[in-house]
């Protein structure tokens, strides 16, 4: 097994922090954008990593601006800079066909991504879609921005632009991104999609759960990347 560390800049010149590990590197990579505040080495991706590199599937992950390893401010971190920042890594890297894992705040993006390019495939833990529909005791400052800065922005719409196969696992009990926002891409999506519903389970998704949601996404990819 091999590990590489990996610095690539995005296009504010901040220094992001990025980690490729794999078996083999001749098969294709599931790029793997994490959550809002949280980093590529949070129990969740590296576990789901761990998984997938086990299986003989390379992975890239890495640092939003702000978060981690990576240059900058969390609080400049909108969906657009996330975008951006994804765009930069797969520029860097010359990536051709690759396959893409979100978490939350990572799912938004990486939805937003493969809108408007295609992967191979993508999985996702519980995204958002929505960012007006989030939900909140209070409109905080952070929350002000993530609207603006998706004011003109219709995800579900765009959805109807991803034609590779995707899969979904949401909990039913989340308490931040409601679960209704998944149930209703998943009939925007173009192409083959799933949603799996994990019962009586938060936005926070750990231990056993966890553990299943690390099992069919790496079963997803091993399916649709994998001869």
């Amino acid at each position: 097994m091999f590990q590489q560390k990996i610095s690539f800049k995005n296009s504010l010149g901040l220094t992001l922090a990025a980690l490729l590990e794999g078996e083999r590197r001749d098969v294709p990579v599931v790029v793997m954008c994490h959550g809002y505040g949280s980093s590529k080495n949070s129990t969740s991706t590296t576990g789901l990593s761990s998984e997938l590199v086990k299986k003989g599937i390379t992975t890239f992950r890495f640092d939003f601006t702000g978060c981690g390893q990576s240059e900058g401010k969390l609080a400049d971190l909108v969906p657009s800079q996330g975008l951006d920042d994804l765009k930069s890594a797969i520029s860097h890297m010359g990536f051709g066909d690759f396959a893409l894992y979100g978490s939350s705040f990572g799912g938004h993006v990486s939805i937003w991504y493969a809108s408007k390019d295609p992967v191979l495939a993508l999985a996702l833990k519980a995204p958002v879609s929505d960012y007006a529909d989030v939900v909140s005791e209070e409109i905080s400052d952070r929350r002000k921005k993530f609207i603006e800065d998706t004011r003109d922005l219709d995800l579900y719409e765009k959805a109807k632009n991803i034609k590779s196969p995707v899969l979904i696992l949401h909990g039913d009990a989340d308490d931040v991104v409601p679960i209704g926002q998944s149930k209703k891409l998943i009939k925007h999506i173009g192409g083959e999609a799933k949603l799996e519903v994990l019962r009586g389970t938060s936005h926070d998704i750990r231990d056993e759960n966890l553990e299943l949601m690390q099992d069919a996404m790496a079963a997803f990819f091993a399916k649709n990347l994998l001869p």
